[in-house]
């Protein structure tokens, strides 16, 4: 059975989820409560000390993953930092198999700094000119920093992470300690 993208982004929550729940912290899909809460999917607890972050999962099944941002044709998006609460989880699932499936985990600090960066070089630097608003993605290869894999989609662009994001659950787990 083909999964449809809704489905494959409540499975990319599940699995975040999952893996959270594994590290001994307990977790709320947010969205079970509120129709696709706006700026977080999940809040992660750690019981022993009750501190709690707000995690947002975005899942994509091609090279390049949707943030959920418009952005305008000069490379801005509005209330950029307002919006991004905690630390985020892009999930990618190149087909319907789960054992395909990557995690990339990046602090708040650093998605700002990746998808405002990338953002501005993709509006403003990428050999055109935009004359509309359009939707604001990441790009795998951009998650995986400063690895020379990094450069194979879009070599003009130097990710701003300097080493791979991928399985770093510690950044979340580091926030509740």
């Amino acid at each position: 059975m083909k999964l449809t993208n809704k489905q494959k982004g409540e499975l990319g929550e599940i699995l975040v989820s999952m893996e959270l729940i594994n590290r001994g912290l307990d977790v709320v899909n947010i969205n079970t409560v509120y129709r696709n809460y706006k700026n977080a999917d999940l809040i992660c607890m750690n019981a022993n000390n009750g501190k709690s972050v707000m995690i947002q999962v975005k899942t994509g099944t091609t090279q390049n993953i949707l943030t959920g941002f418009i952005s305008d044709d000069k490379g801005s998006i509005p209330k950029l930092e307002e919006k991004i609460i905690g630390p985020w989880v892009f999930v990618y699932m190149p087909d319907d198999k789960m054992s395909n499936m990557e995690f990339y985990i990046l602090t708040r600090e650093e998605v700002i700094e990746l998808i405002s960066s990338s953002n501005k070089w993709y509006a403003t630097e990428y050999y055109r000119k935009l004359k509309k608003k359009y939707p604001v993605g990441v790009y795998v290869d951009w998650l995986e920093g400063g690895l020379s894999k990094a450069t194979k989609l879009h070599p003009e662009y130097k990710s701003t992470l300097r080493q791979t994001s991928k399985d770093n659950w510690w950044k979340i787990t580091k926030l509740l300690d």
